[in-house]
């Protein structure tokens, strides 16, 4: 059986080269100066993924029945208004956050 110092550095050992894995793959998966299609999938559909992730989080903790529901909406057209005309994913969650925050405090 191990002892409490053997355990540690057991699971500082496993840590370590998990890590190191993890950071070695890219550079393992993906040669240099070549396009790669799984990447250039990840690149262009992350930003929309996160977006909606963030909308379904908003969502889900909504008072309908109250004027919360008012700006909450009025926050999602301002971010979705802002990513269809500038498709620019940080001006439109920036932007809708900014204003949820405005209203959230008044």
């Amino acid at each position: 059986m191990m002892n409490e110092i053997e355990y540690l550095l057991a699971a500082m050992l496993v840590m370590a080269i998990s890590t190191y894995l993890t950071r070695l793959t890219p550079f393992l998966m993906f040669t240099p100066g070549k396009e790669n299609a799984k990447l250039n999938f990840v690149a262009k559909n992350t930003p929309p993924m996160v977006m909606m992730i963030l909308v379904i989080y908003m969502l889900k903790e909504v008072d309908y029945l109250s004027t919360e529901i008012f700006y909450t909406l009025f926050a999602l057209a301002v971010t979705v208004g802002l990513q269809i005309l500038k498709r620019n994913a940080l001006l439109s969650i920036v932007s809708g956050t900014i204003i949820y925050m405005f209203f959230v405090q008044m």
